[in-house]
């Protein structure tokens, strides 16, 4: 997220990561548009929306980090 900025959210276990993404979209600081995709990575990975948060969560004890870019798409500025 832009500066650095971290957030926070304790989930549904039956949550998926488009849950996640729309709560990063809500919570994004900074401009966006229509035409801004948003992409979510987890372990140097890009997360598909339907997969299980839990299924993330079984890989490691720690809790699940994910890295949230915005990139400018279908030709906005």
């Amino acid at each position: 997220m832009p500066d650095n900025t971290e957030l926070k959210l304790l989930v549904p276990q039956d949550s998926n990561c488009s849950w996640a993404m729309a709560a990063a979209r809500k919570r994004w600081h900074g401009p966006t548009d229509a035409s801004d995709g948003f992409f979510m990575f987890c372990g140097n990975r890009m997360c598909m929306g339907t997969t299980s948060l839990h299924k993330l969560d079984a890989e490691a004890p720690d809790e699940i980090t994910f890295v949230v870019r915005k990139e400018c798409t279908f030709g906005g500025h």
